[in-house]
């Protein structure tokens, strides 16, 4: 009898440890979708107080982390702003900074911009989708858009937009942000 636990005792041995081999040999499983330029983007969430996921999020429906993409409405880089857009937020920061769309090509400037401006619609709008909106098509827009009851039931959030493609947006931004939460362990 003695015998016979030893030797169960040595077979369990072997499968536990070829188990754990296998494990370890197995390939790394990648994510769902890119996380790339994390260090970056947690600098400048923090900075302008918003959720790592939501710039991911953004990056991911904008240029799917192309730091060299450029639209055909002229945005640039993984944010894909266009140049009025840089000069507004510019102007909003007071730092006199000076940068071109050249520069909006480096991640570094263009993420920092990207969360600068998502931060300032955030602000003036509260409601992500209706600042999402206003990312894609303008805050011109929204504010008209505010005002008509085919878009907004109370002024303050939009429920669609006479745009397809910033609904089609607005959705996709926050499908990638509950993605990029769950892999990031944010709490909502």
């Amino acid at each position: 009898m003695t015998k016979h636990y030893k030797s169960l005792a040595v077979s369990l041995g072997a499968v536990i440890l070829f188990g754990l081999l296998a494990l370890l040999a197995r390939p790394k499983i990648t994510p769902s979708v890119p996380i790339d330029y994390q260090e970056t983007v947690n600098r400048y969430a923090k900075e302008y107080s918003l959720s790592p996921s939501l710039v991911f999020g953004v990056i991911k429906t904008e240029s799917n982390f192309d730091s060299d993409a450029q639209s055909n409405r002229d945005a640039h880089g993984l944010m894909q702003i266009t140049e009025d857009t840089l000069n507004w937020a510019m102007l909003r920061e007071g730092k006199n900074a000076a940068y071109t769309v050249e520069d909006l090509y480096d991640p570094e400037i263009n993420i920092k911009y990207g969360c600068f401006i998502l931060s300032l619609l955030l602000e003036e709008f509260e409601d992500p989708g209706t600042a999402l909106a206003a990312y894609n098509a303008g805050r011109s827009n929204v504010l008209k858009w505010l005002k008509d009851s085919r878009y907004s039931e109370d002024g303050i959030t939009l429920h669609t937009t006479p745009y397809n493609e910033t609904n089609r947006y607005m959705e996709k931004v926050l499908t990638y942000q509950e993605k990029y939460q769950k892999m990031l362990g944010e709490t909502v």
